[in-house]
Parts: C-alpha cells; sequence; structure tokens
C-alpha cells in the first residue's frame, strides 16, 4: 500500500512540474511575441489552442475521398473540406488564416 501512496505523490509531483513548466513556457513565447511585434512582425496567425483532434482524426481516416470536418475556429464554427495528401498542421493554418481573412473583411 505504501508504493501505490509513493507512486500517487511521484505523479502529483510530476503534474505540478508540468504544470510550473507550461507556465514558463507561455511567459516565454509572451515575451517572444512581444520581441516581435516590436521588430514589426504581425500577430501569430494560428492561435496556440493545440490542434483539434477531428482534423487529426480525418488526416489519419482518409482515403482516397475528401471528408468534411466541422471545426471551431475564432469562435466561429467552420466546416473544412480536407483530404488528399497533406500534413494537418498545414491544413490547420490554412483554415486558420481563411477564416481570419474572412474576419477582416468588411
Amino acid at each position: 500500500m505504501w508504493w501505490r501512496r509513493r507512486s500517487l505523490r511521484r505523479l502529483a509531483d510530476e503534474v505540478a512540474e508540468t504544470r510550473a513548466d507550461q507556465v514558463e513556457i507561455r511567459r516565454r513565447l509572451e515575451h517572444f511575441e512581444m520581441i516581435a511585434a516590436a521588430a514589426g512582425a504581425g500577430p501569430r496567425s494560428v492561435p496556440l489552442a493545440p490542434m483539434p483532434p477531428e482534423l487529426v482524426a480525418a488526416a489519419h481516416q482518409l482515403g482516397a475521398g475528401d471528408a468534411p470536418v466541422r471545426l471551431e475556429v475564432a469562435g466561429s464554427e467552420v466546416i473544412a473540406v480536407v483530404g488528399g495528401e497533406g500534413d494537418p498542421r498545414e491544413w490547420w493554418m490554412a483554415i486558420w488564416q481563411a477564416v481570419g481573412a474572412e474576419e477582416s473583411r468588411p
């Protein structure tokens, strides 16, 4: 029984350490973005949020055809049609940029 408590304590310590690391990474990213903005770089075009699992699943299940994927992007529901060869990360970036372009139009 003591080894279970020890394992749980070790797991809890690892979770706390991971959370602290994530906070530090976010802080560093914010500093980097401030430096980039001061240097004239535009805002980030893709969110920090991870790629939607629906898009990853569609990439793994694609055969020869295209597949519609329902996504939440920048507070809007979007249906993207993905298919063929390609990297889901590139799809995600293109989808996000297309939605951002649509939002910036008058």
